[in-house]
């Protein structure tokens, strides 16, 4: 398996998994919808860039 199919997969299940939690945080806070899941999606790429710089970089190594 290639190392940014596995980056894809990550950001698949990150969403799954945190999408609506963060949403009804981000909705309490009296947050647009869209603006909550442009902040969302923003947090787990940034979530999938650190996994994959310090996860995967030292599982799969060139």
């Amino acid at each position: 398996m290639n190392i940014y199919t596995a980056d894809i997969i990550l950001y698949i299940l990150l969403i799954s998994i945190l999408n609506n939690p963060l949403l009804n945080i981000f909705q309490a806070f009296g947050l647009n919808f869209i603006f909550s899941e442009i902040l969302i999606g923003i947090i787990l790429l940034f979530i999938t860039i650190l996994i994959h710089k310090f996860g995967f970089r030292r599982i799969w190594k060139k």
